[in-house]
């Protein structure tokens, strides 16, 4: 099954860490995570980030990750993250990850 996913953000990586750039029309997003944890408490959450690899190797162009982050700042809809090995790929969802 394929679905056709818009994406509402991107990932890029920035010296050790990495940062989501959350579009402004996706705002919400950003604000359903506050308003579950609270203004000033983002810093050490756990999220699950929700991207589509842009690896080349890859067979199947329509594959997207899934990659547990910590969440280090956040800056209005620019969120810095733990490194994970995702760079320049697309954004589909960013959620708390409830199991932390």
């Amino acid at each position: 099954m394929h679905l056709s996913l818009e994406p509402i953000g991107i990932i890029t990586k920035v010296a050790n860490k990495s940062e989501i750039l959350i579009y402004s029309d996706f705002e919400q997003v950003i604000r359903n995570i506050v308003s579950k944890i609270g203004e000033g408490a983002e810093k050490g959450q756990k999220l699950l980030v929700v991207h589509k690899n842009n690896n080349q190797k890859q067979v199947d162009g329509h594959q997207v990750q899934v990659t547990k982050a910590t969440l280090l700042e956040r800056k209005g809809n620019l969120l810095t993250i733990s490194k994970i090995e995702a760079n320049e790929d697309s954004v589909i969802d960013v959620r708390l990850d409830l199991t932390a």
